[in-house]
């Protein structure tokens, strides 16, 4: 039979382990409450990029179809956007059918060019430097100017060089991604 400190100590340790298991099953439930509070908060960011998303394809095409009949604009929007060389509208669309170059993220990664009211793709064609302004989170332009020297001094769009070059074959990403 336990005597009296024994006893004593069983029942501090009892209470103390009835204490924790109630701290325990208070903290799961906070935990499950800020699972579902991040399972909330990741569905409207989710939301939110989609429609960033939408609003993003929408202003690109509106400013793609507003900048086609620009020759009827003011004398400074015609300033602003002259008319495309023949060298740049190949360009241009070897840019638009690249999966590398995306307009909707040009515009959210560049606003500015929002404001000007450009289309993106003509806009990327013709300022891709001053700052360094990549097509896609999938090509780095400062680092293929890095790893090729001649398309800056040359002042060439380096995601034309890119496409126009063999390295561009089966490539999804510049730099490549590691297999």
């Amino acid at each position: 039979m336990p005597d009296s400190t024994e006893s004593d100590e069983i029942a501090r340790l009892t209470a103390e382990l009835a204490t924790t298991r109630s701290e325990l099953a208070a903290l799961r439930a906070e935990k499950e409450t800020w699972a579902e509070k991040e399972i909330k908060i990741r569905v409207d960011r989710d939301r939110a990029i989609k429609a960033a998303d939408e609003f993003a394809t929408a202003l690109a095409a509106r400013l793609r179809i507003e900048n086609a009949g620009l020759g009827k604009g003011t004398k400074i929007l015609r300033q602003r956007f002259r008319p495309l060389s023949r060298t740049e509208a190949v360009h241009l669309e070897l840019i638009r059918s690249s999966e590398l170059f995306d307009a909707a993220w040009y515009i959210r990664a560049h606003p500015d060019v929002a404001h000007l009211g450009m289309d993106p793709a003509v806009h990327f064609l013709r300022h891709p430097y001053d700052p360094f302004r990549s097509p896609s989170e999938h090509f780095n332009i400062a680092q293929y100017c890095a790893d090729h020297p001649d398309v800056f001094a040359d002042r060439a769009n380096p995601l034309v060089h890119f496409l126009l070059s063999p390295e561009s074959r089966g490539a999804d990403s510049y730099p490549p991604r590691r297999r």
